[in-house]
C-alpha cells in the first residue's frame, strides 16, 4: 500500500535533503514554508489570526496522521 506522498520509486528511500524529507513526508508547500519561516522567527505564530492558525494546526494534524498509519 502506497501512504499519501510517496510513489513506488521512493519506497524505501531515505531523504537526501530536507526537500526530499519535506516531500516525502507529504507537507505542502505551504506548510513547508511556515515551518520554515516559524523555525527562524517563532513569533510569527502569535500574529497569525485564530483562523489562520487553525489552518496551520489541521494541516499539522493531517501530517502527523500520516504517521500513525
Amino acid at each position: 500500500m502506497i501512504k499519501r506522498g510517496k510513489s513506488t520509486n521512493d519506497h524505501g528511500k531515505p531523504p537526501t535533503s530536507m526537500a526530499d524529507f519535506i516531500r516525502l513526508a507529504g507537507i505542502g508547500p505551504e506548510l513547508a514554508e511556515f515551518v520554515n519561516d516559524f523555525t527562524e522567527r517563532p513569533e510569527i505564530f502569535f500574529s497569525m489570526s485564530i483562523k489562520r492558525r487553525r489552518e496551520i494546526e489541521n494541516q499539522m494534524d493531517a501530517v502527523i496522521a500520516t504517521f500513525e498509519q
